[in-house]
């Protein structure tokens, strides 16, 4: 008994091995192929417990899930512009960095998210996904290197992006569709101005800004002189007027003031004289810088002797 209980253990081991080996589990994010000397037998799609022969055949994994892929930011060249604004900063860019080409060079930035559609085309095509990865980022790189150096940059930040997004997903599908694989969204994160483009863009918006105040200021200039012109001008006619009208007050009040002496003329001819001479002596004799030389006979003093 005790001599065949090494080989009870060994069968014993032998058969939890066969039965761990007959049987796998296929998880809700997961596809599968059952592989039979490296020949697949059978594709597993739906999740739950299945068997195989032990020892002969073996299982490959693959996700169900959508997968993502993110390659490094890429320069790309966009097609000419029309903008006088965008082919300066082109020229621009093309003397620092020694462009031949027309077009405006940015950085884009892109990501895709793909998902396995048939795993069996998958493994015999690619057979991981870093592969996959690897793939999908250069075609990524042609097709959005061919659509966008047909945009130009004014399409790229209009509402033509999502249409040139379809474009590039429907290429990139095309030339993927061999693989076992579907590209499910592609999508441009950004795209960025090169650095020397940036700066240039930078100083001619600087530029633009202080033309357009100085512009302004000009505008403000002219218009405070035109407001200064018709604010003389009106000054001049409010004067002209007021002369005008004290001209015309004055005439009316010496008029009135000759009648009302012509009254009192008329009423006492010698009072009347007796104040003109007041009036006279008044005007004449208090300012202190004149000096008169007069006989005392003269009739100057006629109002005086007369008070006597």
């Amino acid at each position: 008994m005790i001599s065949r209980l090494p080989f009870i253990v060994i069968a014993f081991f032998a058969l939890f091995i066969a039965v761990t080996d007959t049987f796998f589990v296929v998880d809700e994010t997961k596809q599968a192929i059952v592989l039979q000397l490296g020949n697949p037998k059978r594709i597993i799609r739906d999740a739950g417990l299945y068997f195989k022969i032990p020892f002969l055949q073996h299982v490959t994994l693959f996700e169900k899930r959508v997968l993502d892929v993110d390659p490094e930011p890429e320069r790309v060249l966009l097609a000419s512009s029309d903008d006088s604004f965008i082919k300066d900063l082109e020229k621009t860019d093309a003397e620092n960095n020694d462009f031949s080409d027309n077009g405006a060079p940015i950085i884009v930035d892109t990501f895709a998210r793909y998902r396995i559609i048939d795993p069996l085309r998958f493994r015999q095509r690619l057979s991981s996904e870093e592969a996959a990865r690897l793939r999908i980022s250069n075609e990524m790189d042609s097709t959005t290197r061919d659509v966008l150096g047909r945009t130009t940059i004014e399409q790229l930040l209009s509402k033509e992006r999502a249409v040139l997004m379809d474009r590039i997903k429907k290429r990139l599908n095309d030339a993927v569709s061999d693989l076992g694989i579907e590209i499910i969204d592609m999508r441009i994160n950004r795209a960025d101005l090169t650095k020397n483009l940036l700066e240039a863009t930078f100083n001619r918006m600087i530029s633009e800004r202080e033309q357009r105040a100085q512009e302004i200021r000009s505008m403000g200039e002219k218009r405070a002189l035109e407001i200064r012109a018709n604010a003389d001008k009106e000054r001049t006619v409010l004067i002209a007027d007021a002369q005008r009208q004290s001209q015309i007050l004055k005439g009316q009040g010496d008029e009135e003031a000759s009648r009302i002496y012509a009254k009192a003329y008329e009423r006492d001819p010698e009072f009347y004289a007796f104040y003109r001479s007041l009036q006279s002596y008044k005007e004449t004799l208090s300012r202190k810088d004149n000096m008169l030389v007069l006989s005392t006979d003269s009739a100057f003093f006629d109002g005086l002797r007369a008070k006597q």
